[in-house]
């Protein structure tokens, strides 16, 4: 297989889905496989999903696999104990991907593989999380409420003389920036560093079929960082501790250096590209909802919930995957062993079984915080509290100091069916509110 076939293989093409059938599947108008294998309709991707949710609540697709938007069902098997996460095994295109890492960067390590959280599973995944909870207790996260408002209203006093700007680059991805730098303890004049190294390996996630270029650029950046890490942790060690999160965990747990180092790398990761992610998704559709903004403009209290039906209209993680370890029935349907279910985790936040009224963006939902945005069950998102925090600060501050922000050109969407966002966003700010107090 040569270097072109490689990089354009879809690394969704897994348990056996050929990328040929797909292709042809999706001509004759099969809409999971034009979601799986066309990233250009990206902004057709809830109309796709409602095509799907025709076919009941869960239905079948091509090689053994399963496909499901219905909320309840996505919600029990991500709870369900008789479901694996994916393994590198598990997909062909993953294999792939595997002998190009061992061939090009041996043994760097990746979110993708143990001893990652996202991939491990019951027992150890049990003692990774009891591990590495303990520094993301309640008191510890609202102990950083305070730095996130100073962070925002810093980025925000430096554009007070922009008019227009790109809202990703200069407001959204640095508030999680800043954040995790500060969670890891590193120096504040590293932070650059810590923000070029997420941006170039993030291009794997956020890009449906990532060049080859694009793949030696971050797994280049992964070897550099986790050299990076090794030389901080050591420096954690040997100056004190001091009162980031990485130093608690290095000293309340009995984690290996290497599961601490990916443990570092999962939250800058995990905690940078879904938060802004998110952020840019919220602001597009504030914006384009001019009376839900003057709502909360003029009812503040409403923000947390309107955080909620943001993360629940237009979610981040759009596609999850589990794999059966026993045949099992699910709505009447046979699921065997060995079998994929892929989650649509998007769709199943729109379900009109749960939410009334689903494709409506209403701030004032009731049941808004019921979305499956960060996941449920043993995998469910760490540090959604910490999430929900800095989005709820963030666009509130924003949206304070410039109430008649709009925008300024069309946002520029990642070539992505796993991660939907948004890697730039043109904005016109409007004139400035003066914020006394």
């Amino acid at each position: 297989m040569n270097v072109d076939m490689k990089t354009r293989s879809h690394w969704l093409m897994g348990y056996g889905l050929p990328r040929a059938m797909l292709k042809l599947l999706a001509r004759r108008g099969d809409p999971f496989a034009q979601l799986l294998i066309d990233s250009s309709l990206l902004n057709n991707v809830y109309h796709l999903v409602e095509q799907i949710r025709q076919r009941g609540r869960i239905s079948a697709v091509v090689s053994n696999g399963w496909v499901t938007a219905d909320a309840q069902i996505v919600r029990d098997v991500l709870r369900d104990g008789r479901f694996r996460t994916v393994k590198p095994r598990d997909r062909a295109m993953f294999r792939v991907l595997q002998r190009m890492l061992a061939k090009t960067n041996p043994g760097v390590l990746t979110g993708l593989e143990p001893p990652s959280l996202l991939v491990v599973d019951p027992p150890e995944h049990a003692r990774l999380r009891r591990l590495v909870s303990r520094a993301f207790t309640p008191r510890a996260i609202d102990g950083l409420r305070h730095r996130i408002q100073e962070i925002a209203n810093t980025l925000l006093d430096d554009l007070n003389d922009n008019t227009d700007c790109d809202l990703v680059a200069n407001y959204a991805s640095r508030i999680p920036i800043e954040i995790i730098a500060e969670m890891l303890g590193i120096p504040r004049d590293e932070t650059p560093y810590l923000y070029a190294f997420a941006d170039r390996t993030t291009r794997l996630l956020t890009s449906t079929a990532p060049s080859w270029r694009d793949f030696q650029t971050a797994t280049a950046a992964l070897r550099e960082f986790e050299d990076y890490l090794a030389t901080h942790i050591e420096r954690l060690r040997d100056h004190g501790a001091d009162n980031s999160i990485l130093s608690t965990v290095l000293q309340d747990s009995d984690l290996t250096d290497i599961e601490v180092r990916m443990f570092a790398g999962l939250l800058l990761g995990a905690g940078f590209i879904t938060t802004a992610h998110a952020f840019g998704n919220a602001v597009v559709a504030l914006v384009g909802h001019p009376d839900q903004l003057a709502r909360l403009q003029a009812h503040p209290e409403g923000w947390p919930n309107a955080v909620e039906e943001a993360l629940r209209y237009d979610s981040v993680f759009q596609i999850g995957f589990r794999v059966a370890t026993e045949t099992l029935q699910i709505d009447g349907h046979t699921v065997r062993k060995g079998s994929a279910v892929f989650l649509l985790i998007g769709g199943a936040n729109r379900d009109p079984a749960i939410f009334e009224r689903p494709d409506e963006f209403d701030t004032t939902r009731a049941n808004a915080r019921d979305h499956i945005g960060f996941g449920t069950g043993i995998h469910v998102c760490l540090g959604a509290p910490l999430a929900r925090m800095e989005l709820h600060i963030g666009l509130q501050a924003l949206f304070e100091r410039f109430p008649q922000l709009a925008l300024a050109g069309e946002p520029t969407l990642n070539n992505s069916t796993l991660l939907h966002g948004i890697k730039h966003l043109p904005v016109n700010l409007g004139p400035a509110r003066v914020i006394t107090g």
